[in-house]
């Protein structure tokens, strides 16, 4: 339907905003997270544009942006999203055990193999490490799926999910990487490095919820063992890079 339609050029506008606002995908752990505020702000003011736009544009006259001229996802592509998802889960499940490094073949206490919490790993789970990784530029992957949500009410709730995804792991990834300069920055120190690290572990649970949210609206399954057995090898040969 119209209206549809406008929601959906929405959604497309809204994420082409939101990028413009930050760097790209594997240079985003240097940018601040966004405003909750600015953000809930700036879509509220695309929504409240749309009738005037509407009334002015005929649907011929948008413009697409060129994520969404890409097309209709496949199901190969569409399930990266679940791979994502399956990784994310295997992320907080084994989060102590992934987010720290010992020397490698040290037999004994933490403290005698010179064991240090990285919060690195959580960006190579979020994506931001490797064109690779099943959530590489996701956001732009969702953008594309817009169109096989079933209904309008749907939609709604989708275009919110999605505007909510992006912000949370960019969040996600700028506490990891703050937290790993957790000991180096002035008055720092490992309390400083475990904040972080569990600020960040927050926000990748919120992210998890968010994708699976996003996963059902467009009716897709959750992982194989097997794929999601392949997605941890390729996340953790990223890693050793």
């Amino acid at each position: 339907s119209f209206f549809r339609a406008i929601r959906m050029q929405t959604l497309s506008l809204l994420t082409l905003s939101l990028s413009l606002q930050r760097p790209p995908l594997l240079e985003r752990r240097v940018a601040p997270p966004l405003s909750l505020g600015a953000a809930a702000f700036g879509r509220r003011h695309l929504l409240s544009a749309v009738p005037a736009a509407a009334a002015a544009l005929s649907l011929s006259q948008l413009s697409a942006p060129a994520t969404a001229a890409a097309g209709v996802p496949t199901q190969q592509e569409l399930g990266r999203l679940a791979q994502g998802y399956s990784r994310l889960q295997y992320l907080l499940q084994n989060w102590e055990k992934l987010t720290t490094v010992c020397i490698k073949g040290c037999v004994g206490a933490p403290e005698q193999c010179g064991c240090i919490r990285d919060p690195v790993i959580v960006q190579s789970y979020m994506g931001f490490k490797s064109m690779e990784d099943p959530l590489f530029k996701a956001d732009q992957l969702m953008i594309r799926a817009q169109q096989l949500v079933a209904s309008d009410k749907d939609l709604d709730a989708y275009t919110d999910a999605v505007d909510r995804w992006t912000r949370k792991c960019d969040a996600a990834n700028v506490m990891a990487y703050t937290s790993s300069w957790g000991e180096a920055n002035p008055g720092g120190g490992k309390s400083e490095v475990e904040r972080y690290l569990a600020k960040s572990r927050k926000e990748v649970v919120e992210s998890a919820e968010i994708l699976k949210t996003i996963m059902d609206l467009l009716d897709i399954p959750e992982a194989s063992a097997d794929s999601f057995a392949s997605g941890v090898k390729r996340v953790e040969a990223n890693q050793r890079r």
